[in-house]
């Protein structure tokens, strides 16, 4: 499978070192793509972007569009997939994994373990706005009508459970 964003493009909405790991920038993309994207693209329009991305350039990366004689802007995949990867990022990928578990560095002789709320938080705030960005291209693909996203094989984001508590 073929990531859909490079370092570069998620550095234009958030502030990422340019010394992370490639592997690790890579697998946590791909995993965003799979956990994240599909169900909210549905299977064939998925599997079209991620087969032929340059037939997709205006939903990738965002731009204008006008519909019923207004003029939107369409913010782009490509920063939904950003804040999703951050979010992935601050939970899983930026500490380092020692003998003695994850490890957050201090400096060049000190770590700390890693706040386990504290990458909460940031997975959880990061992960709300790239569904809020989400939203913003959903109506760009209903507005502009693309055919593959109404094909009946959208999937609804499961991440939330409402549950009843008392009788």
């Amino acid at each position: 499978m073929i990531p859909l964003v490079i370092l570069q493009e998620v550095q234009q909405f958030k502030q990422v070192s340019n010394s992370i790991n490639t592997a690790k920038f890579n697998e946590l993309v791909l995993q965003v793509q799979q956990v994240e994207i599909y169900p909210l693209l549905g299977e064939d329009l998925y599997w079209a972007v991620i087969n032929n991305a340059s037939s997709y350039v205006d939903l990738l990366d965002g731009g204008t569009y006008d519909y019923q004689g207004k003029t939107y802007q369409n913010v782009g995949l490509k920063a939904v997939i950003s804040h999703y990867w951050y979010a992935y990022h601050s939970f899983y990928g930026d500490q380092i994994d020692t003998a003695f578990g994850l490890r957050e560095k201090l400096n060049n002789d000190v770590s700390k373990q890693v706040d386990v709320s504290m990458k909460k938080t940031l997975f959880e705030h990061n992960s709300k706005y790239a569904f809020n960005l989400w939203l913003n291209v959903e109506r760009f693909l209903e507005r502009t009508n693309e055919p593959l996203y109404r094909c009946g094989t959208k999937i609804k984001n499961t991440h939330f459970i409402i549950s009843k508590i008392g009788l």
